[in-house]
């Protein structure tokens, strides 16, 4: 298993200045906001983050329903061009290590296909419930190893493949870790592709 640090020179580079585009901008910003009425029960009015937030489409999203909206990454191109792109929500260059250090929580945090890069689980779990209120959500999507369209031979699935993706999951083996941190996985959302897609409440 690669540490971390390995794992985050693969989304980080050394490059000061922003991308002057991201990569499928037009469908991530449309992706974003047809998603937003499935969040508005847990954001509206609330303090939201994009943990994990790329180019930052959803966070600013989010900032049309949000109290407030943040986006943090850990590549400063991606959050150099989401500050530059989109002004309603904040936009911050951190780590893991750095955000357990933090004083700031969320009622709703937003996770999107980070969980499968994290060299070390635990770390990654005990951030997010750093980040996540008591009665907040945590909104998470992530390959699932147990879908049924995962082929047979298991290394034949575009998503089995290390090191980018390093961690894989169930629903069972989410139910168990999550439960681990204190949360409780209250919904899981069908998925015709192999995408676990979860909502869980911290308790």
């Amino acid at each position: 298993m690669p540490n971390q640090e390995e794992l985050n020179e693969q989304y980080t580079d050394d490059e000061e200045a922003a991308e002057p585009a991201y990569s499928k901008s037009g469908s991530r910003m449309r992706r974003a906001f047809i998603k937003l009425p499935r969040f508005l029960p847990y954001a509206f009015g609330k303090k939201t983050l994009d943990f994990g937030c790329g180019g930052g489409f959803v966070a600013h999203a989010l900032s049309y329903v949000a109290k407030s909206s943040s986006g943090i990454d850990i590549s400063e191109n991606a959050v150099a061009y989401a500050s530059m792109r989109f002004k309603r929500a904040n936009y911050a260059c951190m780590d893991f290590i750095q955000l357990l250090k933090t004083d700031d929580n969320y009622d709703f945090v937003y996770s999107s296909e980070v969980i499968e890069h994290v060299s070390d689980i635990n770390l990654y779990m005990k951030t997010l419930a750093r980040l996540v209120k008591k009665g907040g959500y945590a909104y998470i999507t992530t390959p699932d190893l147990g879908h049924p369209k995962v082929p047979e031979n298991i290394i034949d699935w575009s998503m089995m493949c290390p090191p980018i993706h390093v961690q894989h999951f169930t629903q069972k083996t989410a139910h168990i870790l999550f439960n681990r941190y204190g949360f409780k996985i209250v919904k899981f959302y069908k998925h015709k592709k192999p995408g676990l897609i979860f909502l869980a409440q911290r308790l």
